[in-house]
């Protein structure tokens, strides 16, 4: 049986987590929040299985919630992102170079009267 003060060590590494994914979002890099979610996660299934009194399944519902909502919160991140698009090279029919152009520009004044 695990003892209290692994339990506290497990939250607490998981509480860190969670206020570096609050970072990562604020900074809307949604892979880096999905990546310490991730861990998070991982870490919180093993606290689950330490839980061995009410207090301890407080902890454990409290910390589930505050990570499905930091879920959410980088899915709907994900979706506002903008799509990267494939750029298509358009073959060009006659290169222009700058020193193959012949013409020159001429500058007109005009004066009033």
């Amino acid at each position: 049986m695990p003892s209290i003060e692994e339990f506290i060590k497990m939250r607490e590494g998981i509480e860190e987590l969670a206020a570096k994914i609050a970072v990562f979002i604020e900074r809307k890099d949604a892979r880096e929040a999905k990546k310490h979610l991730d861990t998070a996660n991982h870490q919180l299934e093993v606290l689950k299985t330490m839980i061995a009194n009410d207090t301890q399944e407080m902890v454990g519902r409290r910390l589930s919630a505050q990570l499905e909502g930091f879920g959410t919160r980088i899915e709907k991140m994900k979706l506002k992102m903008p799509v990267k698009r494939r750029t298509e090279k358009k073959e060009k029919a006659e290169p222009t170079t700058r020193s193959s152009n012949t013409e020159t520009l001429e500058i007109v004044t005009f004066e009033r009267p």
